[in-house]
């Protein structure tokens, strides 16, 4: 592309506006940041105002690749886009980025956007970074109204769902809820996993309830998971 790009401009044929938004959309489809931010100050100068096809080629790559103040600047390009100009697959990036960026009021808002326009999150990777994102701040009661609505939505779940909010329970001594969690699994047939049972047993050794703990180990053993070797019932 760039070849041909310098090929135009020792040519009898000068690069235009289309030429120059061309080199845009390839930059920004390559993840090259820099190249696309240069690229986008020539094509304003050359088309005055940049149209939305390329506006939403430069949020994708601001998405998709990290790169410094990209909330910043994602937020200057939404502003030139219309209320018609709504995208699903732009509204799941933006859940997304916002969610590794750790804004969660963001996030949240973007969250409700989707929902409310019935937009269904299919991939787990996305929900993988809402987890996160919740984990990282310790709201469980917000991870628990998210995943209550992602549940009624259809939108794609995981188990990494339901172990984070047992974590994050037990993590508060909330043991009665982390056992709740538990029934929602069954409901949506999340088999308990070995890991379920090791999150279950840390909840009950950091709250000082060994019995319970070692009730856990037995349960383990019994569906055939065996035993961590570094673990001694007491």
């Amino acid at each position: 592309m760039e070849a041909a790009f310098r090929e135009l401009e020792s040519g009898p044929i000068a690069p235009d506006a289309t030429t120059h938004l061309l080199m845009l959309r390839g930059y920004a489809h390559a993840g090259m940041i820099y190249k696309m931010e240069s690229t986008y100050e020539l094509a304003c100068k050359h088309a005055g105002k940049i149209d939305t096809v390329h506006i939403r080629a430069m949020l994708c790559a601001y998405c998709k690749f990290r790169h410094a103040d990209r909330i910043k600047k994602i937020e200057e390009l939404l502003q030139r886009l219309g209320p018609d100009d709504y995208k699903p697959w732009l509204n799941v990036l933006l859940i997304r980025v916002y969610a590794q960026e750790g804004l969660v009021e963001g996030m949240e808002q973007w969250i409700a956007e989707a929902l409310e326009r019935n937009i269904i999150v299919t991939t787990v990777q996305v929900m993988r970074s809402i987890i996160t994102s919740y984990f990282k701040c310790d709201a469980v009661d917000r991870l628990a109204h998210f995943v209550r609505r992602a549940e009624e939505s259809g939108w794609k779940l995981c188990r990494s769902l339901y172990h984070c909010k047992m974590v994050m329970y037990g993590k508060h001594h909330r043991l009665e809820e982390m056992h709740e969690v538990l029934d929602e699994m069954e409901c949506f047939r999340f088999h308990r996993t070995k890991k379920t049972f090791w999150i279950m047993h840390k909840a009950y050794v950091s709250c000082g309830r060994r019995d319970e703990a070692n009730t856990i180990l037995a349960m383990m053993w019994k569906h055939g998971f065996g035993l961590p070797s570094r673990i001694f019932v007491r």
